[in-house]
């Protein structure tokens, strides 16, 4: 299993959370409006935590929130896909 963990407190933006998906499990979205397809295509068991706990950019935290969602979405048509949020 792949296993992520995504520290909001550490990115700048929407941008960098996605290029370090796509770094860590090749996932190919270029955006919050691909993100679904892209994680709906894994194939192998992955499991992303994603952590905005620590994030004080309201922009920034708006952007996890609506990932967030779609990741959850993508997880409830995926048997590949475990998403985990902590706010």
């Amino acid at each position: 299993m792949q296993e992520v963990y995504v520290n909001g407190s550490e990115f700048d933006s929407a941008q960098e959370i996605l290029e370090y998906l796509r770094d860590e499990i090749g996932l190919d979205a270029e955006n919050i409006n691909t993100l679904y397809d892209a994680l709906t295509a894994v194939s192998d068991d992955t499991k992303i935590t994603m952590d905005m706990s620590g994030v004080t950019d309201d922009e920034l935290l708006d952007a996890m929130e609506r990932m967030s969602e779609v990741m959850g979405d993508a997880a409830d048509d995926s048997d590949y896909l475990e998403i985990t949020c902590i706010e």
